[in-house]
């Protein structure tokens, strides 16, 4: 008898972890996001799309980068780290669902 393996569910590439890691950092230091963040939410989008990650997921991995960039997790959550997060949750989701 065969061992089932729960199947493991796609994640995004590195690289793009990594440049929403960055972007984010700039964000949070800077108290507002950059132009240059919707492209790099467009390209996210639909490589998540690409690999079947639904928006609930792509929004998880989205905040779970948000609270542990170091400026962000060390602060009590101000009303521009809620507004920077609810733009960024706003953008995520209308990229996602762009045609």
């Amino acid at each position: 008898m065969s061992l089932e393996r729960t199947p493991t569910s796609p994640s995004l590439d590195a690289s793009t972890v990594e440049a929403l890691r960055a972007m984010l950092s700039r964000s949070a230091a800077h108290g507002r996001h950059e132009p240059q963040l919707h492209d790099l939410l467009c390209t996210t989008a639909g490589e998540a799309r690409a690999k079947g990650i639904r928006a609930e997921q792509l929004l998880i991995v989205l905040k779970d980068i948000w609270y542990s960039l170091p400026g962000v997790a060390a602060r009590t959550a101000s009303d521009v780290d809620n507004a920077l997060l609810e733009d960024l949750v706003s953008r995520c989701i209308r990229e996602y669902y762009a045609l």
